[in-house]
């Protein structure tokens, strides 16, 4: 301990004494260690972490039930929740929720839009949540409309009142008591959901007052409902798998309308999943894919780190060497080698400790910034935080960090000739032209940079197809804005009214050239799936008959700028009253009417409920776009008339003369003087709804684009270094070889050469590596190949010209050599 302290103490002399270096060394590793813990702070809320305000969560799981045609991890009837309550083995406590539902909030003053959960009395109980204020729900409140509050809606809304247990609030227009405020932190189940209040399923569930439908308490194929259950003692998820498995099949057998079969497996128990709880919060269906860009991100964090380890070995090899007077004196007086290089490596750690605590303020920057792109944008509850894991991560990096760039320096320093050194002979004249530890780091630094280079280049260029890919529709100058009537107490009569009035009073707003309303919008989201059955067609083997549609009024077609290739668009004629009719796309005929023309389809006949109907008639065939991703393949769509088919939630799309932003107060203040409780929610512009769809795109390209940038210029610092710390030492040769006759220029072509030589090892050693690795990422790029010859040339061109900018300015300087000052140098 006595020589650790002693090797600290000695260690930190020797980097005061010089700050430039030192300050260099810091940052350079700095901007590494910042990155990956950037990234992993972001992987670790989102892979890692606990949910907070759950007790337990290694004993929590969730039952998904398969969709028949679609995901394996889709949610369940309340039926099946109740007999997989009252039958299973394997779980101690079973509750049901459904998640992410929307409430128009009104305390008196006006309303707001929120989200919240709809659960069942045990909801809290199974969960294990703590509360902050008052109580949670109970069984008992299955049958009263009780509500528990999140802790930041207790804070942001009701101003920390404490007495805020026993008011009533208004929510869709229902009278609910107050009664709990959940622990602080706690948002919901998933990362995907940032809830602000809670209420009785069974209350939530009921049919609105006038309203035909029966609950969807009782119907078992309405399946809208999570299960999550807290394990008994000494089970395990597979365990509770088989036991789910084996009640599924009783259910199938049971109720074969509802619970036997899917698209793949008609015969078969429709399946159920048990899923561990932590392995749920981001949603299983998209974990791996999740895990998958999350893995690249921390890849290429990591091969930006390699980079700044490589510069600062530089760095510490050329100290090494101004060093080695001292260091052949302290092995003269006894000092083993081995001593001396745990002096060095503790200088190295030093400064790749300090690197890491300056990386640690970096990341809590960045951090932020990353979970504002794109592709985070669906995690609305992802909050990174330093906790212990990060905070561990970090020290172990800045350790490993300081071990890989310090230990090759060490050793070189640790081997001298202590004869010539001590006799200063060994401080001058020339330095090797061997290919050297010094050189072999600077092409490892080219190399990684290519090949992280490539990588940015491929996802711009993936971004840039994304852009000019045809949608189907016109996608500039729009502004959205969603409304959801139901939730403000409208009825069918007045919702219809309502929207009359809006559209009327938007289209007369300036700078509105066109106004439509539509269920989804779109790409994300475009449309939801319904059976269909054609009249006249008959389905295949494991035909596939659940489509897509979409509730759209009459200006739609034309707002959008989506061409109708036959018939005609819906028009005032078309109204609840009259013959039902339907607009299908283009990729609907061809498949269901193959060999007629598109225009032989209008006068088709086809249900959406079923062989008994109603029948709906094609009056017009549209332009197949992209509905739901770029990726797709083109969808059979179907578009139904809102005038026909009333939805209460809808969304409002202007097309405008200019800037579409610039309309949103004005949007809002029109929608206030017709309902000022009405709440307007997700107002954004058509680009800004896009950009979601290009997440993934943006996110690669920026993230791996910065980095890459990072990469080259540290890159380029260490070809820089390198050829300075070359042409001082050769400074007596050259000044030989210009007194013998040379030509600036030729001292010019031999610095730039030496460089020219070790760029182009990088850049094919970069190529190769690039040409094996980009290959992982093929999956995630649109419109090109991972091997796209475009991109890999250019970002050649470019980083061989960033290294040749790096070598002129050496050269310039070794050109300039005056011959008499060289001759007496040293």
């Amino acid at each position: 301990m006595g020589n650790l302290l002693q090797d600290l103490r000695y260690g930190a002399r020797m980097l005061s004494r010089n700050p430039s270096f030192t300050f260099v060394a810091v940052l350079t590793v700095a901007l590494g260690i910042g990155a990956n813990t950037a990234i992993f702070s972001v992987v670790n809320a989102l892979l890692l972490r606990p949910l907070p305000g759950v007790s337990d969560p290694a004993r929590l799981a969730v039952v998904y039930t398969s969709d028949f045609s679609s995901s394996r991890y889709s949610t369940s009837s309340y039926p099946d929740y109740v007999d997989l309550r009252d039958q299973n083995q394997s779980f101690s406590d079973v509750a049901a929720f459904a998640d992410n539902q929307p409430f128009h909030l009104s305390t008196g003053a006006e309303g707001e839009r929120i989200m919240g959960a709809a659960v069942t009395g045990n909801y809290f109980a199974t969960l294990g949540v703590k509360i902050e204020l008052g109580r949670p729900l109970l069984p008992e409140d299955d049958s009263t409309a009780a509500a528990v509050i999140s802790y930041e809606l207790w804070r942001t809304r009701f101003n920390s009142a404490r007495d805020v247990i026993g008011r009533t609030v208004q929510l869709n227009g229902r009278t609910f008591n107050l009664v709990g405020v959940a622990a602080e932190g706690f948002r919901g189940t998933g990362l995907r959901s940032s809830l602000s209040i809670w209420v009785p399923l069974t209350i939530y569930a009921q049919p609105a007052a006038g309203s035909t439908n029966s609950s969807p308490l009782v119907r078992r194929g309405s399946r809208g409902f999570f299960i999550i259950g807290r394990l008994n003692p000494e089970v395990t998820v597979e365990q509770a798998q088989a036991n789910v498995t084996a009640i599924g099949a009783q259910l199938a057998q049971a109720y074969p309308q509802s619970n036997m079969g899917t698209l793949t497996q008609p015969d078969q128990p429709r399946p159920m999943s048990v899923v561990a709880f932590d392995q749920a919060t981001v949603g299983p269906d998209v974990r791996d894919a999740t895990s998958r860009f999350s893995g690249i991100l921390m890849v290429v964090a990591g091969l930006v780190l390699l980079i700044a380890c490589a510069n600062v070995a530089n760095l510490l090899l050329s100290r090494a060497r101004a060093r080695q007077k001292e260091i052949a004196v302290r092995l003269a007086l006894g000092a083993t080698p081995g001593r001396i290089v745990r002096q060095m490596l503790t200088e190295s750690i030093l400064i790749s400790m300090m690197g890491g605590g300056l990386g640690l303020l970096l990341a809590l920057w960045l951090a932020d910034e990353l979970i504002s792109l794109e592709a985070f944008a669906a995690f609305v509850s992802l909050s990174p935080s330093l906790d212990l894991r990060v905070l561990g991560f970090t020290l172990l990096v800045s350790l490993l960090t300081g071990v890989l760039f310090g230990l090759a320096p060490a050793l070189h320093a640790s081997r001298l000739d202590l004869a010539p050194v001590l006799k200063n002979t060994g401080l001058s004249g020339g330095i090797s032209r061997r290919f050297g530890l010094r050189h072999a780091l600077v092409v490892f630094q080219i190399a990684v940079s290519l090949v992280l280079l490539t990588g940015a280049g491929l996802f711009l260029r993936s971004l840039q197809q994304a852009y000019s890919a045809d949608l189907g529709f016109e996608t500039r100058d729009a502004l959205l804005a969603s409304v959801d009537m139901a939730r403000q107490g409208y009825n069918e009569a007045q919702g219809r009214s309502f929207y009359q009035q809006v559209v009327d009073n938007v289209q007369a707003m300036p700078g509105v050239r066109g106004v439509t309303l539509a269920q989804y919008i779109p790409v994300n989201a475009g449309g939801s799936r319904t059976g269909v059955y054609i009249d006249g067609y008959t389905a295949q083997p494991d035909e596939d008959l659940e489509l897509n549609l979409n509730v759209v009024d009459a200006n739609y077609f034309r707002t959008l700028g989506i061409p109708l290739l036959a018939g005609r668009a819906f028009a005032e004629q078309d109204t609840a009253a009259s013959a039902k009719v339907i607009i299908i796309n283009e990729a609907f005929a061809r498949r269901f009417w193959p060999g007629q023309s598109i225009q032989e389809a209008v006068g088709k006949r086809l249900s959406i409920s079923g062989a008994r109907g109603p029948f709906y008639e094609v009056i017009g065939v549209a332009k197949t776009g992209k509905y739901r991703n770029l990726r797709e393949a083109p969808l059979p769509f179907m578009f139904v008339a809102l005038s026909q088919e009333y939805r209460s939630r809808v969304t409002l799309l202007l097309r405008t003369a200019g800037n579409a932003s610039r309309l949103a107060p004005a949007l809002r203040a029109e929608m206030q003087k017709l309902d000022k409780t009405v709440a307007l929610y997700d107002v954004k512009t058509l680009d800004e709804h896009l950009g979601r769809a290009f997440g993934q795109e943006r996110t690669s390209a920026w993230l791996i684009g910065s980095f890459g940038v990072l990469a080259a210029v540290l890159a380029a610092v260490g070809i820089y270094g390198l050829m300075s710390y070359t042409v001082t030492q050769r400074t007596r040769e050259v000044g030989i070889r210009l007194a013998l006759g040379a030509s600036r220029v030729d001292m010019l072509r031999l610095v730039v050469g030496s460089g020219i030589r070790l760029t182009s090892i990088g850049l094919v050693i970069g190529l190769a590596s690039a040409l094996a690795l980009t290959r992982v990422v093929s999956s995630l790029l649109y419109g090109i190949s991972a091997t796209d010859p475009l991109t890999f040339f250019f970002v050649a061109i470019a980083l061989a010209g960033v290294a040749l900018g790096a070598c002129f300015v050496p050269a310039m300087r070794a050109a300039k050599v005056d011959p008499m000052v060289a001759l007496r140098y040293e």
